[in-house]
């Protein structure tokens, strides 16, 4: 049976951690890795040499849509790389000159590359984890809900193992949009998503959960001191355990979750690290 799970603190104890960084090799960095034609379509991968069939993390950075960079990392590649676990950060095609769909190819492209490449960055191309902050979380969870991305490469929602989302209010953009968002909010959703009910709806992530699609099992974290947030995250995870979807919830309280993943002490780091620790 599905379940959802709220990490607690008290759990967290429990948790062993991984090696110290000086007991482990820093990763190789190769950076400014074509995975298209366009200048935008670039990706830097960190991984360990001499390791065979890495899980490797796909990350999606925020930025609305509109903004942001690959190199916006913080500690997680050495945080993962000490877990035995590849890292790829990417751009994608921003608005405005670009569109949400033309976003979600791009992380179907990455997948792509993932495949084709893995002998030679010594990844394991049968776990792969789609990770997200922001509006990257919000991406990551349409691809991993939406078949259709997947299905246009000829590849399917099976090749997933997992997803994590990174605080985003962007699950039900319907309910955002009538309901729980902020006047900011409503304006930049209307900006990147237009006008269009149905077009909200499409690309809301939570439209699109369905038993029997091989959705992968999701890890949601969200700031637990902004309603928005909460509901967003919890409506959605109800949907997920519905489907019989394995599904966590993280609440965390510091708005610079993104920023302080993988670093010392992070107790939401940890409850991660068990997520993933169970996937792969």
């Amino acid at each position: 049976m599905s379940r959802i799970a709220s990490i607690a603190l008290l759990v967290l104890t429990l948790v062993s951690p991984g090696p110290k960084a000086e007991e482990v090799n820093l990763p190789v960095v190769r950076t400014d890795i074509a995975y298209g034609s366009d200048a935008s379509q670039k990706l830097d991968v960190y991984y360990l040499t001499g390791k065979k069939k890495l899980p490797v993390i796909i990350y999606v950075h925020g930025g609305g849509w509109a903004f942001g960079d690959k190199a916006d990392v913080g500690n997680k590649p050495q945080f993962f790389a000490r877990q035995n676990i590849a890292f790829v950060s990417m751009d994608y095609r921003l608005r405005w000159d670009y569109d949400v769909l033309d976003q979600t190819e791009d992380i179907v492209s990455v997948i792509g590359w993932v495949h084709q490449n893995a002998t030679q960055y010594g990844l394991d191309a049968n776990k792969i984890i789609l990770m997200g902050y922001a509006a990257g979380a919000h991406l990551v969870s349409l691809v991993g809900t939406n078949s259709s991305f997947l299905r246009a490469a000829n590849r399917s929602l099976d090749e997933l193992t997992a997803v994590i989302a990174v605080d985003t209010a962007s699950y039900d953009i319907v309910r955002l949009m009538v309901e729980l968002g902020s006047f900011i909010e409503r304006r930049q959703h209307r900006l990147v998503f237009g006008n269009d009910e149905e077009v909200w709806r499409q690309a809301s992530p939570i439209t699109h959960v369905q038993k029997g699609k091989a959705i992968p099992a999701f890890a949601l974290m969200y700031l637990a001191d902004q309603e928005g947030s909460t509901l967003q995250a919890k409506g959605f995870a109800k949907a997920l355990a519905g489907a019989g979807i394995e599904t966590i919830i993280i609440p965390v309280n510091d708005g610079r979750v993104d920023e302080r993943l993988g670093t010392k002490g992070d107790a939401p780091t940890q409850a991660l690290l068990t997520f993933l620790r169970a996937k792969i």
